[in-house]
């Protein structure tokens, strides 16, 4: 009632055409339904397939005119040896995409990303003979995807995939600047 009372006196025309009575109300009605929506929960993600990621390295190898050949094993401690997925021909460089079964195979051997790096790459370095072996290490979950469809898509697998060919393609470029054995 206050409020209709001040706009009356403040605009006289309101009392004339009945605006504070029949069109105040609708006024406030429209303001609280243009409220922001109901929270959206997130769409479930899932990695990328391993099969899918290999072809996409294979790919980033091609774009830097690197020759890829099959990965190998590569020691990363006492009893625990890292699939390399893709090496380089010649090498000693290459790249491992870490899934879940593999992540609980490694255990602690695999060394934990660093919080503090934020999207930095995380490289590994073998033991022994493998001393001097560097292991690009991509983790399935950095590379995650949604199955919706059309304007709910939040990450799509081509972002995912991007993302990945990218950071491949960064390794590559380090690896050849520092001229890696």
């Amino acid at each position: 009632m206050a409020v209709r009372g001040r706009l009356q006196a403040l605009f006289p025309w309101c009392r004339r055409t009945g605006f504070a009575r029949n069109w105040l109300p609708l006024a406030f009605a429209g303001v609280a339904a243009c409220s922001s929506p109901e929270p959206r929960t997130a769409n479930p993600t899932r990695p990328l397939d391993e099969r899918r990621a290999i072809e996409i390295i294979l790919a980033a190898f091609a774009d830097e005119r690197d020759h890829p050949v099959p990965g190998r094993m590569v020691r990363l401690s006492q009893g625990n040896d890292l699939e390399v997925d893709v090496a380089a021909q010649g090498k000693k460089y290459g790249v491992a995409y870490i899934t879940a079964n593999e992540r609980v195979r490694l255990g602690v051997a695999l060394p934990a990303r660093e919080p503090s790096m934020g999207d930095a790459l995380q490289l590994v370095s073998g033991q022994g003979d493998e001393g001097d072996a560097r292991v690009l290490v991509l983790q399935d979950t950095s590379y995650l995807y949604d199955d919706h469809v059309g304007e709910q898509h939040r990450e799509t697998t081509v972002t995912a995939e991007l993302k990945l060919r990218r950071d491949v393609r960064d390794f590559l470029v380090r690896a050849h600047a520092e001229k890696w054995p």
